[in-house]
This record gives structure tokens, C-alpha cells and sequence, in this order.
């Protein structure tokens, strides 16, 4: 061993514990030693230096190998501690090891010593990574338990955040299911009575999974609410576009967002698309029609001003919006707008659509992606 080895002695013998230098350099060592005679010597020099092994007599007047291996151990040492002695009983000798020495050597075999302590050191380091494993299992529980927690946490406030109400407009029914991929997602959807008689709508996905994708649809969700009450769909965006414009920048992230406006009176939708694209009107006699214009996601910097699109409800005719979701979950079926259309053939209300669309993911455990559908259907009732 070419490191320096350092050595705490605990002997009142000045000679007996220079017999052991002796030893253990001429065992080809190269070691710094101190000795030490009482506990307080002990505790002191262990505050001084951190050891690489100690070697304790068996028999000292006022200092007992059994206070030695206490202090050694309350300092949380892995490295080995040895019993050296001319005389000590079997029962002992035996008695030492159970208290937590790592060896027992004889003052009349030194030669032995060497290669104890070499063995002792090689075991130690054994020991003290087997300690580092377990404790870095330990922390990994630890922070797994603490971030399922706060997953668990987030999800109830991200549900908390979905209407939990329908709207009571006269006319038209309303139903929706956000199904996350993992415990939080980032997909959303909104309504509310913004004044009488006008319901706005919005349905958005957040590039990615997870917290982040949560937590910005989220702050996308309060931006909007902000200013929506007294401003049109597109100004309501390109006002949520220059608020969040630096955040999504520096987040790389962008936002697909579906919002609009509905007069119950005129039955008449005012909307913007960001970029969403999974969207389309279903007219009573099962005609599915697309709805245009399309601007870019909220997140992408363009000069692009939201251009708003508007359609007039019949009854019987039903919107649908949904995310991506869908699609990835079954992308065997390559499902487009024509044939979700087909899928609501004879569906009773809006709540049934829902269910259908739904129903088309074969295991929801097994999602790739955060699924939403939302309906709104045109009864015609007043």
C-alpha cells in the first residue's frame, strides 16, 4: 500500500506502541501515527484527523478497549479498529469482536499485523460503499414517496381547476372528460358565463407531460380567464400571447388552444384556433364540417394577428373538441374528424358523445398522452 496509512494507537505502553510503528513500516507501511492513553486524548484526536485504522491495547489501567471501540463507533467510522494484545482469554477476545472489532492480533505475532489491517482496510471500504448504496436507496425512496405525494397533491388541485359545473344556458347541452396520461397532465378544458346569456369555451394542450406541462396550462388558464370577460376571442388571446410570450420562451414550450364565445340567444360560436386543429362541427344529419381559420400555437413568436372564425348552431348540430390524445391512443384506427363523425351516429345528448369518444381508448392506463373531449350540443330547446 503506497498511501500514506494513518494510525491511531490507543496503549499506555510508549514502547509497546512503538514496537507497532515498527511493525506495521516494516510491513512496508508508510503510516503517521499518534497515540493516545485516556477517552479525552481519544476524542481529541479524532476531532483533529480523520483515521484510517486504530489498533487498541486489550489491558490499560484507566482506559478499557471497550470505551476505544464506543468512541470510535459514535464517530461513524467504517474504517476497522484492532485489538492488540500479549494476553487476553478466549471469552474476551471473543466479547471485543461482538462489540464491533474487526480483528484480534497477538503482541508476540506483529508480522500478522500488516496483513490484517490490509485485509481490515479492503473490507472496510467495502462496508462504507455497501452504507453509501443503501443510503442512496434510502434518499431515492425517500424523494419517490415525497414527489408521489406532491403529484398527488397536484392532481387534486389540477382537477379543482376544471369547471365543476355545466352551463345552464337554455338550448344547449354541455359535457366534457380530461383524462391525464400520468397523475397530472397538461391538456385542459374551461367554460363559464362570462355575461348573461354568453358562454365562453376553451379546450388547450400543453407540448409535453407532466408538472411542467401542467403547471403552464395552468397559468395559461388564469391569463385567459383574465381578460376574456370583456374582450373578444382573438384580442382575449393575443392579449394572453404578450403575457406569456417570455415564460413559454424561456420554458420551450408552446400551447394549442381552442377558445370561443357563444351567444345562447343567436345560437352564433365566436372562436379562435391556435394552432389546435382537432375540432370540427357535426350537423344534425351527420355532415361533419372543419372549422378555419387556424393561427399558430400560443408560445410561437410571429407577427401573426388571431383571426377569428364563427358559425351559427341548428339543432341537433354539436361541437367537438378533443386532443391528440385521441388520436395517439388509437393510432391503428387512424381516426380523423369524418370518422369520430360516423362514431356519434344516433348518440342522445352530449354526455353520450363523450362517452363514445372516450370509449375509443382500449386501456386508459396505457395512454401515451393526455386525452380531452369536450361537446357542446345544439338541443334547440328554449
Amino acid at each position: 500500500m503506497g498511501d500514506l496509512l494513518r494510525v491511531l494507537i490507543i496503549d499506555d505502553s510508549a514502547a509497546d506502541a512503538l514496537l507497532l510503528q515498527r511493525a506495521l513500516r516494516k510491513g512496508g507501511l508508510e503510516i503517521e501515527s499518534t497515540r493516545v492513553e485516556t477517552a479525552k486524548a481519544m476524542r481529541e484526536a479524532m476531532a483533529e484527523q480523520c483515521w484510517d485504522v486504530a489498533i487498541s491495547d486489550c489491558h490499560m489501567p484507566e482506559f478499557t478497549p471497550e470505551s476505544a471501540l464506543a468512541i470510535w463507533q459514535e464517530d461513524g467510522h467504517d474504517q476497522p479498529l484492532i485489538i492488540a494484545s500479549g494476553a487476553i482469554g478466549e471469552e474476551e477476545a471473543v466479547a471485543l469482536l461482538k462489540a464491533g472489532a474487526q480483528d484480534f492480533v497477538r503482541k508476540d505475532n506483529l508480522a500478522r499485523l500488516v496483513t490484517a489491517i490490509e485485509r481490515e482496510l479492503r473490507e472496510a471500504e467495502v462496508r462504507h460503499a455497501r452504507r453509501v448504496a443503501e443510503e442512496a436507496l434510502r434518499d431515492s425512496e425517500e424523494r419517490r414517496l415525497r414527489l408521489r405525494t406532491e403529484l398527488a397533491c397536484a392532481a387534486e388541485v389540477q382537477q379543482q381547476l376544471l369547471p365543476d359545473n355545466v352551463p345552464a344556458g337554455p338550448g344547449f347541452e354541455f359535457a366534457a372528460r380530461c383524462i391525464p396520461a400520468h397523475q397530472i397532465g397538461g391538456d385542459f378544458y374551461d367554460w363559464h358565463e362570462m355575461s348573461p346569456g354568453t358562454v365562453t369555451l376553451t379546450l388547450g394542450d400543453a407540448m409535453g407531460k407532466g408538472m411542467a406541462a401542467a403547471m403552464m396550462m395552468a397559468t395559461v388558464r388564469a391569463a385567459l380567464r383574465a381578460v376574456d370577460q370583456t374582450n373578444s376571442p382573438a384580442t382575449a388571446l393575443q392579449l394572453t400571447q404578450c403575457a406569456l410570450i417570455q415564460d413559454l420562451s424561456s420554458s420551450e414550450t408552446f400551447i394549442t388552444l381552442f377558445h370561443g364565445q357563444l351567444n345562447l340567444a343567436s345560437r352564433k360560436l365566436t372562436y379562435v384556433d391556435c394552432g389546435h386543429g382537432f375540432v370540427f362541427l357535426r350537423r344534425a344529419n351527420g355532415k361533419v364540417e372543419e372549422l378555419l381559420p387556424r393561427g399558430l400555437p400560443l408560445g410561437v413568436l410571429s407577427d401573426e394577428i388571431y383571426q377569428e372564425g364563427d358559425f351559427t348552431f341548428e339543432q341537433g348540430d354539436a361541437l367537438i373538441l378533443y386532443s391528440d390524445g385521441l388520436i395517439d391512443a388509437v393510432p391503428e384506427q387512424a381516426l380523423d374528424n369524418e370518422s369520430l363523425g360516423v362514431v356519434l351516429d344516433g348518440a342522445n345528448n352530449a354526455s353520450e358523445m363523450v362517452e363514445r369518444l372516450t370509449a375509443l381508448v382500449p386501456d386508459e392506463d396505457a395512454m401515451p398522452d393526455d386525452l380531452t373531449v369536450v361537446v357542446v350540443l345544439c338541443t334547440g330547446e328554449n
